[in-house]
């Protein structure tokens, strides 16, 4: 066991998972984020253990979550010259998906490894791919690498606590270890009535011995940092000191980030680095470090490669820079040339939330909700 610091999950090839030059999801955020942590630990730093080389994931290995016949029907849209839809419209297959898509299974199975094996955190910022089903594909998601890393761990006899902080409620999860009493999932999300893909609502608890274990808190459009950060000080601390798990995976969409192009939601980078501060302590605290953290959505690239850069920091241990500090000019130049836009200039965010209309009243309402569909109480604000 290798106290402190953490274990860096990043091979360049991950950007070959590519689902076209005019798709909201790309890869280049998250390699924009590692480039930017670089700039702050260099590689070689004693206290980051970079991991470069990760092969894709083995058929038996995807076959811990997903279904032989749809990894079939992967492969054969992999071996196509043109794109081949894998879902209703907005997944397509591409001409090599399918070692793209299983290299980033493979990434979280690496991840997964090493903090069970380092008793610290293990990041894999391109993963967090949470909409694919067993049969299928949905949401810019091939295969659900943060699944199949669930779907070892459980065959091992290991209780997870699966963290889902996206703006889109993470239903291939949920939906996928509905009836396992081995994964508490607690999802926050735009409400489903107003975003893709339409589910993640308080009575949805789990079903036989995953009954209770699945915690869906949906947010309206326009919720910020305030919703957020009390509701998950209410509510996370006490289910996972209650379920004890052996690992946490928390999957740290950036979508939820004020001004994501799909989303509208209003979390601003302080409330990322808070959650993250959080969930490094509770993971200290009740599963002895073992902690993996994946990538997810984010549409915005600014927003993405700061957000993830600065998680990189915080779990490595590593000062945080203020945010009216600049960013390195390497950088910069790099993120205009792969994103075709003025990179930002610091690593605060410019813009304020907007103001919203949640308040201590819909937090009580949303959490007596929860009470009554789980069985049990959470902390007051007070």
């Amino acid at each position: 066991m290798t106290p402190g610091g953490m274990s860096l999950v990043w091979d360049e090839r991950f950007r070959e998972y590519n689902l076209g030059p005019d798709h909201p999801f790309t890869e280049q955020s998250r390699a924009l984020a590692v480039r930017l942590f670089d700039q702050i630990v260099p590689p070689g730093t004693a206290n980051v253990r970079r991991h470069a080389e990760i092969e894709p994931a083995s058929r038996s290995l995807l076959e811990l979550f997903h279904r032989r016949e749809y990894l079939h029907f992967v492969e054969s849209a992999s071996a196509f010259d043109e794109p081949t839809l894998l879902d209703a419209g907005d997944t397509p297959g591409y001409p090599g998906c399918y070692p793209a898509a299983a290299r980033i299974v493979a990434g979280a199975d690496r991840g997964l490894s090493l903090t069970l094996e380092e008793g610290r955190p293990a990041f894999h910022p391109a993963g967090g791919l949470h909409h694919a089903h067993p049969d299928r594909a949905s949401g810019f998601c091939i295969f659900n690498d943060v699944a199949v890393a669930i779907g070892r761990a459980v065959r091992e006899g290991r209780r997870v606590a699966y963290l889902d902080i996206d703006a889109h409620h993470g239903d291939g999860v949920m939906y996928g270890f509905y009836d396992s009493g081995r994964v508490l999932d607690i999802d926050f999300h735009q409400d489903g009535r107003t975003l893709f893909p339409g589910t993640g609502f308080p009575p949805e608890t789990g079903r036989g011995d995953g009954a209770g274990l699945k915690v869906n808190l949906p947010l309206p459009p326009g919720a910020g940092d305030r919703a957020l950060l009390s509701l998950f000080h209410r509510v996370v601390p006490s289910m996972l000191r209650s379920f004890r798990p052996d690992v946490i995976i928390l999957q740290h969409g950036v979508d939820g980030h004020v001004g994501d192009s799909l989303a509208q939601l209003q979390y601003t980078p302080g409330a990322y680095a808070a959650v993250d501060r959080a969930v490094v302590e509770l993971a200290r605290e009740v599963a002895h470090s073992h902690l993996l953290v994946t990538g997810g959505g984010g549409y915005r690239p600014e927003n993405v490669s700061r957000v993830l850069a600065r998680t990189g920091l915080i779990l490595a241990g590593e000062p945080v820079p203020a945010e009216t500090t600049e960013l390195p000019a390497a950088w910069r130049e790099e993120f205009t040339q792969l994103v075709g836009e003025p990179a930002p200039a610091r690593w605060g965010y410019g813009s304020a939330p907007v103001p919203s209309a949640w308040g201590p009243d819909h937090e009580d309402a949303l959490v007596e909700q929860l009470e009554e569909e789980l069985g049990q109480r959470f902390p007051s604000t007070g």
